[in-house]
């Protein structure tokens, strides 16, 4: 006579349960910091506030460091194995091509839309002498980019001397052409070789993946502290003194995120709140870092686990979007010369209107992954405009605020074109 031992019923790891009530915890993190840092901020309580703003710029930085000491590893095994594992080189290259014609797409709609959009949405915008001196005051305290932002330049960095070299220095668009030339390197490879170097890349992702989800869970308190100190530096007086583009940039950004959400549901074919569900993390890392590229892992962890999208397609997709494409800067560029413009009363028509957007819309893939990149793109674009200058400086004592928006918008734009060219590939 034989006895079983009884088996434990499975019980839910407290991980598990954790990752549940996530984008809660991260949305109450966001709220809490922004507003606790401004409350810090308008005590001018100098002593204190030096020092909580100076303890949380170490944590959110440390946090922030986390997630980008994973995006390396990870995209550049994720884009060789996309492109070892496909059919056929020409598979591969219809990929790229495809993507590259989406997001070229997307991004002069966004410019065009915005061309028409601007003077409706600065209509009510009454700016005054007294108001004028105030927003050139601050100017003062803030440094304008600089950097050779050419077309000519681009081309040059484009292929990386040195990858290792590359990969040090976080020069995302030269890795990403050496990783993509690595992989079809392989497509021409035996197939044994071929075969091999496809489970090695898988076999890395997957581990960097399972960094990426520990690194993750500590989100809230990475995301409070990052806002915290945003709060902090920036408090009330930037809203009030530039309440008026924050709201534009804001409700322009959530209406670009909504469209994006509808893309994703009607040419992706991702169930509604399949969609929400999928896409909350990502948008709320972006939300607190202000950047597209600290949100690759979450985006990766939602179109691979939420949204159950081909490997094939998020592993080529996202990397070379967050590498190459700000489709934001469409509209965001556009309105920041056209508010640039009417603070300093320079007229602004349509012929100045279709230049910023085919500005904006051809010159998106040359902004740098720097901070202050977009300012640096965009400053040949105020020059040629008849634009003062001191304008974008303007624009920049914001951007910690607005470029969270366009960061928003970003991430939004990648993961719906991964689910549209997803579904796309299923023949839907």
């Amino acid at each position: 006579m034989s006895y079983e031992t009884p088996r434990a019923e499975p019980t839910q790891p407290a991980t598990a349960r954790y990752s549940k009530y996530l984008p809660a915890f991260v949305i109450g993190s966001l709220v809490i910091g922004l507003a606790g840092g401004a409350a810090i901020q308008s005590m001018h309580a100098v002593g204190i506030a030096t020092g909580l703003v100076d303890v949380f710029d170490v944590i959110g930085t440390m946090w922030v460091n986390a997630i980008r000491m994973t995006v390396i590893p990870l995209i550049v095994p994720l884009l060789i194995g996309s492109i070892a594992g496909a059919g056929s080189g020409g598979d591969a290259g219809r990929l790229g091509l495809t993507t590259i014609a989406a997001f070229v797409i997307l991004v002069a709609t966004l410019a065009i839309g915005a061309a028409f959009a601007a003077p409706l949405l600065f209509g009510g915008l009454r700016v005054d002498a007294v108001m004028t001196s105030a927003l050139r005051a601050t100017i003062a305290a803030t440094a304008v980019p600089t950097g050779d932002a050419s077309i000519g330049n681009w081309f040059k960095a484009l292929i990386p001397v040195n990858p290792v070299k590359a990969a040090a220095d976080g020069t995302m668009l030269s890795i990403i052409v050496f990783a993509v030339a690595f992989g079809f390197a392989t497509l021409a490879a035996p197939l044994e070789m071929r075969e091999r170097v496809a489970l090695f890349s898988k076999s890395l992702s997957t581990v960097m993946l399972l960094i990426v989800q520990a690194v993750l869970l500590a989100a809230p308190l990475g995301i409070f502290a990052l806002t915290f100190v945003v709060g902090a530096r920036v408090g009330g007086a930037a809203f009030m003194a530039m309440g008026y583009f924050i709201a534009i940039q804001f409700l322009v950004a959530a209406a670009v995120v909504l469209a994006l959400l509808m893309l994703t549901v009607m040419f992706g074919k991702v169930p509604l709140g399949t969609a929400v569900r999928g896409a909350t993390p990502p948008l709320l890392v972006a939300a607190g870092t202000s950047s597209s590229l600290s949100a690759l892992p979450a985006m990766i962890e939602a179109t691979r686990d939420v949204w159950k999208l081909p490997e094939k397609i998020y592993g080529f997709v996202l990397p070379l979007a967050v590498s190459t494409f700000k489709p934001t800067s469409g509209y965001s560029w556009v309105l920041n010369v056209f508010f640039i413009a009417t603070i300093y009363g320079v007229p602004f028509g349509p012929a100045q209107l279709a230049l910023a957007a085919g500005y904006a819309a051809l010159f998106n893939a040359t902004i740098p992954g720097i901070p202050g990149g977009g300012m640096i793109a965009i400053t040949p674009m105020v020059l040629a405009l008849g634009l003062p200058i001191e304008g974008l400086a303007i624009v920049i004592a914001v951007n910690p605020i607005v470029d969270r928006f366009t960061t928003i918008g970003n991430v939004a734009a990648n993961m719906a074109l991964t689910a549209v060219l997803s579904n796309r590939a299923r023949g839907g």
